[in-house]
C-alpha cells in the first residue's frame, strides 16, 4: 500500500497543469499588448506638427543649399570679372609701357633734331657778313624775329661818351674826330649786329634819331634777301655823327606811321630822352609843361616825364614788340627801369651788354 502509494508522488516532467500552462500564454498576449498599445499613444495631432515641422527643416534646407548655389554662382561671376580686369590691367599696362617707350623715343628724336638744327642753324651765314668777326657771338635774351622789323639808333650827342663831361667836350670837336669816338663805334657795330641777323624773308628799316629822325631806306620797307639794299642802308646810318638832344617821342612817331604797321622794333640808345613833341592839350600839369619847354640842363625828373609821355602814346592802339639795347650813360639812373618797362608792356625786353660786347 505504501509503495502504491509512494509510487504515485514520484516526479514526472509532463505533471504541469495545464492550467499553468494557459496562464503563462495569456500573461504573454497580454504583456505584448500593452506593449503595443503603449506605442500607439502619440496623437495624431502630434504626427501632424511633427511633419510640418520636417517640411519646413526641409524647406529650409532646400533655401539654404539654394542660396549657396546663388553665392556660388556670384563667386564664379566675379572671379571671371576679377580675371577679365586683371587681363584689362594687364594690356592697359603693356599699352602705357609702349607709350613710354614712344614718348621716350619722340624725345630722344626732338633732341637730335634740336641738335641738327643748331648745326644747321650755325652753318647758315648771316644776311651780311663782319670783317675780322671770328665766331658768331650771340647775346642772351635778345633775338631778332619779326616779318617787319624797325632798327632805331639813337645818334644824339649823348652817344659820343659815357661821361657827360666828356660829352659836351667832343661835342664841339670836327665830325671826323666823333665819328671815331669809342661809344659811337661801339654803337654802329650793335647796329650792324642787329642787322646782319634779320631773319629770312623779312623787311626792314633803319632810321636814326636825336631832335630829328632821318629814314635811311627812304620810309619803304627793304627785303632782307636783298643784300646789296641791306648793306647801302647800314652804311647810309653808320655815317651820321652824334649832335643835339634826343627826341625819343618823334622817332616812335616815325614808327607808327611806317605802313604796314612793323612787328618788332629794335632800339639802340643810352638813356631817356631830353626833348619831346610839343602839344596843345591843356588837361597836362605845369610840370609835365615846363619838362617840354626846359631851360638849361634838364633834369633826370624831366627825363622821365619826357619819356612816359613817348611811351604812353606810343603804346595806344596796336603794340608794336619792342626791345632796348642800353648803352651806358652817367647821371641816367632812371633809364634802365623805364625801358626794362617798355619791353614788358610791349612784348620785348631789354639788355645792357658789356663793354666788350660785340
Amino acid at each position: 500500500m505504501s509503495k502504491k502509494n509512494s509510487s504515485y508522488r514520484s516526479f514526472n516532467p509532463f505533471n504541469l497543469s495545464f492550467l499553468d500552462i494557459m496562464s503563462c500564454g495569456l500573461g504573454a498576449v497580454i504583456l505584448i499588448f500593452l506593449i503595443l498599445k503603449h506605442g500607439d499613444s502619440i496623437s495624431s495631432e502630434e504626427t501632424s506638427l511633427l511633419e510640418i515641422d520636417i517640411e519646413n527643416m526641409d524647406q529650409s534646407i532646400q533655401e539654404v543649399i539654394n542660396n549657396i548655389s546663388l553665392k556660388v554662382n556670384e563667386t564664379a561671376s566675379l572671379k571671371a570679372k576679377v580675371l577679365e580686369k586683371n587681363k584689362t590691367i594687364e594690356e592697359l599696362k603693356k599699352d602705357l609701357k609702349a607709350q613710354e617707350n614712344l614718348r621716350d623715343e619722340m624725345l630722344v628724336g626732338n633732341r637730335n633734331i634740336q641738335e641738327a638744327l643748331k648745326k644747321i642753324e650755325n652753318t647758315i651765314p648771316d644776311i651780311i657778313s663782319k670783317a675780322g668777326e671770328g665766331e658768331r657771338q650771340y647775346l642772351t635774351g635778345l633775338k631778332i624775329e619779326g616779318k617787319r622789323i624797325v632798327y632805331l639808333l639813337d645818334s644824339s650827342a649823348s652817344m659820343l661818351d659815357e661821361n657827360t663831361q666828356n660829352v659836351i667836350r667832343l661835342s664841339i670837336l670836327s665830325k671826323e674826330i666823333r665819328q671815331k669816338s669809342q661809344k659811337w663805334i661801339r654803337a654802329k657795330e650793335t647796329l650792324a649786329w642787329l642787322v646782319a641777323r634779320l631773319p629770312k624773308d623779312s623787311e626792314f628799316t633803319i632810321m636814326t634819331f636825336n631832335e630829328d629822325v632821318r629814314s635811311h631806306t627812304a620810309n619803304s620797307w627793304l627785303n632782307s634777301k636783298d643784300t646789296t639794299d641791306v648793306l647801302k642802308a647800314l652804311e647810309d646810318a653808320k655815317k651820321e655823327v652824334p649832335e643835339k638832344g634826343t627826341n625819343l617821342e618823334k622817332a616812335l612817331i616815325a614808327t607808327k606811321n611806317m605802313f604796314p604797321l612793323p612787328d618788332a622794333v629794335y632800339l639802340i640808345t643810352d638813356g631817356l630822352p631830353t626833348l619831346g613833341e610839343p602839344v596843345q592839350n591843356k588837361s597836362l600839369s605845369i610840370k609835365v609843361r615846363n619838362c617840354l619847354k626846359p631851360r638849361g640842363r634838364i633834369t633826370s625828373e624831366c627825363r622821365h616825364i619826357i619819356f612816359q609821355k613817348a611811351k604812353d602814346n606810343y603804346l595806344k592802339g596796336k603794340k608794336i614788340k619792342t626791345s632796348t639795347v642800353l648803352l651806358p650813360l652817367q647821371g641816367d639812373p632812371r633809364a634802365a627801369s623805364n625801358y626794362w618797362n617798355l619791353g614788358l608792356q610791349s612784348g620785348g625786353t631789354m639788355i645792357s651788354p658789356s663793354r666788350d660786347w660785340p
